[in-house]
């Protein structure tokens, strides 16, 4: 079984791996905006010093946590840059700028499946890189199929 697929990488699909692998960048806008409604209360209550330190925190949480997670979880993928990506029961082949040419099944950390595509963790580490295949780039939907049996496979469930 081989399936072949490629995709220009697009700002989205890295939002979609990092909400995917760090549950707090899914969250912080949330957090973010209770703060801010907390400010609006302490602004009614008369306590001026304490709305702007929690108008600071919240600005802290929607601009920092997505900031430090995209450092943390990095790709090496650009956007507008077009990947090649071959996968067969031996190896993920990803061709495109930075990319190694052949990833073995076992580098694969874990995958799982979002909304708007399939994200696959690489390495060992706690915060390696993450990449995003995102569901435009399966010709067919079979093909995808296909794809998510070969990682069910080599990689094991989604997770």
């Amino acid at each position: 079984m081989r399936v072949e697929f490629s995709w220009e990488p697009e700002a989205a699909d890295r939002r979609d791996a990092l909400r995917a692998v760090a549950p707090a960048v899914r969250w912080a806008p949330a957090f973010a905006v209770c703060l801010v409604i907390l400010a609006a209360f302490l602004l009614l209550a008369d306590n001026t010093s304490a709305a702007v330190l929690t108008l600071v925190a919240a600005a802290a949480v929607a601009v920092g946590v997505p900031w430090q997670a995209s450092l943390l979880y990095r790709d090496t993928l650009s956007a507008n840059q077009r990947v090649r990506a071959t996968a067969d029961e031996f190896a993920l082949r990803m061709h495109g700028m930075g990319l190694p040419d052949e990833l073995a099944w076992s580098s694969l950390q874990s995958w799982q499946e979002t909304e708007h595509g399939i994200v696959l963790r690489l390495g060992a580490r706690a915060h390696g890189p993450v990449y995003a295949v995102p569901h435009r780039a399966f010709a067919l939907p079979s093909d995808e199929h296909m794809f998510r049996e070969l990682l069910i496979r080599r990689v094991g469930p989604t997770g």
